[in-house]
Parts: C-alpha cells; sequence; structure tokens
C-alpha cells in the first residue's frame, strides 16, 4: 500500500508540474500579442512624448487640440517683422516664467545673443533687428528688449531666422524654433528639418510687400502655422 501511495503522489506532482509549464506559455503569449500589435498607446506613456511627436499640421488644425502648456519656459518665434518693420517677437508658450539669457537668434551666417530678460508664462519679448524708428511696433503687452539685434534686415521676399538655446547652430539638439519664407534650404533649414522642427523644402509664402508674419499656432513648426500680410 505504501509503494501505492508514494506512486501516485509522484505522478500528481509531475503533472502539476508540468501544467504550470503550459500556464506560464499560455500567459505570456497575450503579452507578445499586445506589444506587437497596431492599438493605442500605453496608457502610462509620457504625455511629453505625445506632445513631442504630434507637433503636426494636422494635430494642431483646430485649438481645442493644441497640447496644454508644457512644464517650465519654452520660447518660440511667434512675430518676425520684414523690410523696414525688421523685428523677432519670441513668446514664453510654458507654464512658468523664464529668462532668456543663453537663447541666441540666427540668420546666417548673423547671430546675436539675448539678454537676461524674464518673461512670464503666455508673454512675450520683442527685439528690433535692423534699427529703431518708427516702424518698430511691437505689441504694447510685450517686452521691449534694448538694442539691436544685428542680424538683419530681412529681405521680405526670403530669408530665415532660428531661435536657439546655445550657440552651437549646426546642432540640432540646440534649435528650438524656426521659420524660412520665400523658399527653402537656407543656412540652418537643414538643422531645423534634423530636429523635426520644420518640413523639409517648407516654407512660408511671402512677397516684397510682406510687412510681417506672424504663428496662428503655437509652436509654429510647419509653414501652415504662419500667416503672412501686409
Amino acid at each position: 500500500m505504501r509503494r501505492v501511495a508514494v506512486a501516485l503522489t509522484l505522478a500528481v506532482m509531475a503533472c502539476s508540474y508540468g501544467g504550470g509549464e503550459d500556464n506560464t506559455a499560455t500567459e505570456t503569449a497575450p503579452e507578445t500579442t499586445r506589444t506587437t500589435s497596431a492599438g493605442p498607446a500605453s496608457p502610462t506613456a509620457p504625455t511629453s512624448t505625445t506632445v513631442q511627436t504630434t507637433f503636426t499640421t494636422e494635430a494642431y488644425g483646430l485649438e481645442d487640440e493644441r497640447p496644454a502648456s508644457p512644464a517650465g519656459a519654452e520660447f518660440v518665434l511667434s512675430t518676425v517683422g520684414l523690410g523696414g518693420l525688421g523685428e523677432v517677437i519670441v513668446q514664453n508658450i510654458g507654464s512658468e516664467p523664464g529668462s532668456l539669457a543663453g537663447y541666441w537668434l540666427c540668420q546666417r551666417p548673423s547671430y546675436y545673443e539675448f539678454p537676461d530678460v524674464t518673461v512670464p508664462p503666455g508673454e512675450s519679448a520683442a527685439v528690433a533687428v535692423t534699427g529703431r524708428d518708427d516702424s518698430f511696433g511691437p505689441p504694447s503687452s510685450a517686452i521691449e528688449i534694448e538694442g539691436i539685434a544685428d542680424i538683419g534686415p530681412f529681405d521680405a521676399a526670403n530669408g530665415e531666422v532660428g531661435l536657439y538655446l546655445g550657440n552651437d547652430f549646426s546642432n540640432p539638439d540646440a534649435i528650438v524654433s524656426y521659420v524660412e519664407w520665400g523658399s527653402s534650404g537656407h543656412g540652418r533649414s537643414e538643422t531645423a528639418v534634423s530636429a523635426r522642427l520644420w518640413p523639409a523644402g517648407g516654407f512660408v509664402e511671402t512677397s516684397a510687400e510682406t510687412r510681417a508674419m506672424s504663428a496662428t499656432v503655437l509652436p509654429p513648426t510647419d509653414p501652415a502655422h504662419w500667416t503672412a500680410g501686409g
């Protein structure tokens, strides 16, 4: 009787062990399927990743589809005055105030470093690029930066301007905002394309009579995000 009992016990243990292996294979298969299937993003995916990969015209064509203000300060180009206007306006689209110290404007081969000016969230700062006269008229709500950003003039029919954090101007990790108009392929457009801040071959259509370009979508990363007018 003891031999029968021992044999039965060993048989039950063997069956239980074999069943555990089968259950493990059954449980891991759905995980593999979920990982490789084309479905909605994982609910645990960071929001910032989603924002950075959807800066497109299609995603931000409507006001209520734009992302919330990013954490901290984030500066982008919002207005470029052309010809006699000669100015650049940058806006802080972040949720916190931030300093423009360390930021640069570039119209290759000319560069300008911003002074230490703090811009509240949602507010703007304006700097002249071709001299101050009656044509320099930034919005009354914008902080007017003293001095001149000597990177102009901005040809109304053709040009570019990039905003950088730091002075490594060929580095896609340093450029934070960009626009080119009249044609594509300017000195820093390749850097902006590599940074996924601008589409290859894209440009805002302007003419010799165009006086300014203003962003209608923030951050502006496509020619369709800009409007040009007199």
